[in-house]
């Protein structure tokens, strides 16, 4: 049942977003780690703007720093590399503003400069969002504080991050998705998700378990994929997929990788009234084990018929589960498809390509950004 966001009123007594961080233990050993910052809009409407600071509570700069991505910072940024801010404003970046009901996520790094014992920081992240009609200056905002953690755990340490569906996608030519537009009722969308080793010690395959939002479907579920009954949950069994750590995928020619980008496609009822963000789906993912010991061992084969991969030891857990919504926007009328900043109800809990499944390998431990950029950079000591 669709259930609009309440209004925020005058006294602003329900909070209009909230935010996390994710993934902040990292395996002694490991000198970057990929995390992301997740902004959810609770509100009914698209912010004009939003702005984030990083700095560090309790964190020498010796031991670990938490920074913007060395391909660039996300929006307008300034500042010191463990200390900064970035503003990102709806006219100049309108793919960044998380939809009513929506997430956005922005990438951070953490560089870890500690080689030898255990260590345990914090950091303070502080979000800001503006919408339509606000008083000007006035901002909403929220800080919190999280834990760094870096562990002697010599474990693999898988990480996954879905973005929200906001586009319908057809097969081109090539066999590549192309993107037609916004996703209206009655059409088929990509859940995509990226999965990457950040850890100390490979994977022999993933385990993937997917939830869609209530209503929607799989289309054309792959062979690794069991589909239950109602056709919106997924566990899909992917044995051979072998992820080694990042540091250990120096060769893109050699066939071992340490990151994939999968997607599913899905459908939207016809019947959805639109426009809508359909709340609750989620991606978990879980490494198997055969006990391999070396890259070099990886071999993309099929496990005997009396084997099971089972799952493998996993050094932060915390980031092994994301949650996406699937934004439908109203039926096509000829005109914009650009999509807007208007009104969303909100539904769901708050808080190989033809076949319906995509793999993309990355290469040389290569994490792409799930956002737009500007290729602002700030300098390193």
């Amino acid at each position: 049942m669709a259930a609009p966001a309440s209004p925020a009123s005058a006294v602003e007594t329900d909070p209009k977003f909230t935010f996390d961080v994710t993934g902040t233990t990292v395996s002694l050993g490991v000198k970057k780690k990929r995390i992301y910052l997740a902004i959810t809009n609770l509100t009914d409407e698209t912010p004009e703007a939003l702005q984030f600071h990083v700095r560090p509570t309790e964190l020498a700069w010796e031991k670990a720093t938490v920074e913007w991505p060395e391909e660039g910072g996300i929006g307008e940024c300034d500042g010191e590399p463990d200390h900064f801010y970035c503003h990102i404003a709806s006219n100049w970046f309108p793919e960044l503003m998380p939809a009513p009901g929506g997430t956005v996520k922005i990438p951070l790094d953490i560089y870890v400069r500690e080689k030898h014992e255990p260590y345990e920081g914090r950091f303070t992240v502080q979000v800001d969002m503006a919408w339509k009609g606000d008083k000007p200056g006035k901002w909403l905002e929220e800080r919190k504080q999280f834990t760094l953690n870096v562990v002697d755990e010599s474990e693999a340490d898988l990480s996954v991050v879905a973005p929200d569906v906001k586009q319908s996608v057809r097969i081109g030519a090539d066999g590549r998705l192309e993107a037609t537009g916004p996703l209206n009722p009655g059409e088929t969308g990509a859940v995509r998700y990226r999965i990457v080793n950040q850890g100390r010690k490979a994977v022999s395959g993933v385990k993937v378990t997917l939830r869609l939002p209530e209503g929607v479907n799989f289309t054309q579920p792959p062979k690794e994929c069991a589909i239950d009954n109602a056709g919106g949950s997924a566990v899909c069994a992917y044995d051979t997929l072998a992820l080694v750590p990042v540091d250990q995928d120096t060769n893109p020619k050699d066939g071992i990788h340490s990151g994939v980008e999968l997607h599913n496609l899905v459908t939207v009822p016809a019947t959805t009234k639109a426009p809508i963000t359909l709340q609750g789906g989620v991606v978990q993912v879980e490494g198997l084990t055969e006990e391999v010991g070396t890259a070099s061992k990886l071999v993309r084969t099929k496990l005997p018929a009396n084997a099971v991969a089972v799952p493998a030891a996993d050094v932060d857990a915390s980031d092994n589960q994301d949650g996406f919504a699937i934004v439908v926007a109203a039926p096509r009328t000829g005109g914009d498809d650009g999509g807007g900043g208007g009104g969303l109800p909100v539904t769901g809990p708050q808080s190989g390509l033809v076949a319906g499944a995509g793999l993309v390998l990355l290469a040389g431990g290569g994490i792409l950004l799930l956002l737009a950029r500007r290729r602002n950079r700030l300098p390193h000591a």
